[in-house]
């Protein structure tokens, strides 16, 4: 086994990603009762960009993980992460039908092919991107990043272990995604955007190779991420000028968004870091209590906050609206912190 690395300050952005996300989906489901104020929707109108966060976390925690564990086979390595993301994807699912079915509208918005496509891990927000394959289950709308993380986990371990070159690796990937979004842009589909984004994921991972490597971040050893993401950012931004009307969350414009947000997320923590993450633990570092249960809370807020809380027949006031958060807050905590271990400890 080998060294154990711990850091706290990741869990308190993960939470605040988390938090950021919470708001983001529950404003966005209160927009048609106008009960927000404009500017506080356009502080949480980046809900996407914060989904950017964890890609970039899973794959640095990824690495971590694989470096303590250099013996784990691929076979254990996917039970891993197959337990981790299909058991509270199955626990939301349900969550939704039982909604949907209290509301009498389950049979009309149930798809069989929508179930599989969940289950293969393919879908996404279709309504904002051409050539998806699936929608999210019932329209639980945060589920369309688990398809991206699923599959950068098994592009994560035979890139890790096999791929040895690691100065010229990041301009490889930078290729791949670069081909990918190209692919995409002439023939959308879902495996050609899923590989256009996984340059964002493998940040994370060159990330965490250089502070095992230097145990610290500068400008000069971070050039190559920069670079890489500054490449896709460019890359992203050609299709812009084919079209005659730019929409802030579609596509051509939402996935160049993304990619800026990467670059000015991974450039802007840089410099923090740079500066020793002054005034970070008062900014967000109450945030970290929220991490341990982050994954429940993002894929359980849209069923309970949304689908139950605004397109039920309950009453709409802010103490139903608070006991819908106590809710989250509980089953998130129930499926993370105690049905999960179980989950692990029966499936090996």
């Amino acid at each position: 086994m080998g060294e154990k690395f711990y850091f706290p300050k990741l869990d308190a952005i993960r939470g605040a990603a988390c938090f950021y996300i919470l708001i983001h989906n529950f404003i966005y489901g209160l927009y048609s009762l106008e009960l927000v104020p404009d500017f506080v929707k356009l502080i949480f109108a980046a809900g996407q960009e914060a989904v950017i966060v964890f890609f970039i976390l899973s794959g640095f925690l990824v690495r971590f993980s694989l470096a303590r564990h250099p013996e784990l086979s691929f076979w254990k390595y996917l039970v891993k992460r197959f337990k981790r993301i299909y058991f509270p994807l199955i626990i939301s699912m349900l969550l939704s039908v039982m909604i949907l079915a209290w509301d009498g509208t389950l049979l009309q918005k149930l798809s069989g092919v929508d179930i599989i496509g969940n289950f293969l891990l393919l879908q996404d927000f279709g309504s904002v991107k051409p050539g998806t394959w699936f929608y999210p289950f019932l329209g639980n709308l945060p589920l369309w990043s688990l398809s991206y993380e699923w599959w950068f986990y098994l592009m994560f371990y035979p890139l890790i272990h096999w791929v040895t070159n690691t100065t010229q690796r990041i301009y490889s990937i930078l290729l791949f995604s670069a081909v990918s979004y190209g692919i995409y842009v002439l023939w959308p589909n879902q495996i050609s955007l899923i590989c256009s984004y996984f340059i964002v994921g493998w940040v994370g991972v060159e990330m965490a190779n250089l502070f095992l490597k230097y145990r610290t971040f500068t400008f000069k050893n971070m050039q190559p991420i920069l670079l890489s993401l500054l490449g896709m950012v460019l890359i992203s931004a050609i299709p812009l000028f084919w079209e005659s009307e730019l929409k802030f969350g579609y596509y051509p414009f939402l996935m160049f968004r993304h990619f800026v947000a990467a670059f000015l997320l991974v450039m802007g923590g840089l410099y923090w870091y740079r500066h020793q993450l002054i005034y970070f633990n008062y900014i967000l570092g109450y945030f970290s209590i929220l991490a341990p249960i982050s994954y429940g809370i993002y894929i359980f807020s849209y069923p309970i906050l949304i689908q139950w809380g605004l397109n039920s027949s309950l009453p709409k006031n802010w103490a139903f609206y608070g006991l819908n958060l106590m809710i989250l807050i509980g089953l998130a905590y129930l499926t993370e912190r105690k049905w999960q271990p179980a989950i692990d400890r029966w499936i090996k």
